[in-house]
């Protein structure tokens, strides 16, 4: 049986950011902060993780990854109002700030 549930209420949709930056990591791997164009963003409470599969057989060749490694998380820098962002970190280590949530 399927049970159904709301979802956490958002932003009807997100700014697509698709930038590179760096993270700073906590002593378990989560992100403690990224920095976006010059500043620094403290993340709020926990990040989730979410694996997302990519459709590897839609594709010709050997998939060199499968799984996409998502972190949805809050975050603010300075004093400003916090946000919510989806980072990415990819196969190759780089992080990349996929969505501004508002």
């Amino acid at each position: 049986m399927t049970q159904i549930v709301d979802a956490p209420q958002f932003e009807d949709t997100a700014v697509i950011i698709d930038k590179a930056v760096q993270v700073e990591l906590s002593a378990d791997g989560d992100p403690r902060a990224f920095v976006w164009d010059r500043f620094e963003h403290t993340v709020i409470g926990q990040p989730q993780a979410v694996f997302t599969r990519t459709r590897w057989w839609e594709h010709s060749g050997t998939p060199t990854r499968i799984d996409t490694e998502l972190w949805r998380l809050d975050a603010a820098k300075g004093g400003e109002d916090q946000h919510r962002y989806d980072l990415r970190h990819d196969a190759d280590g780089t992080w990349v700030l996929a969505l501004d949530w508002g």
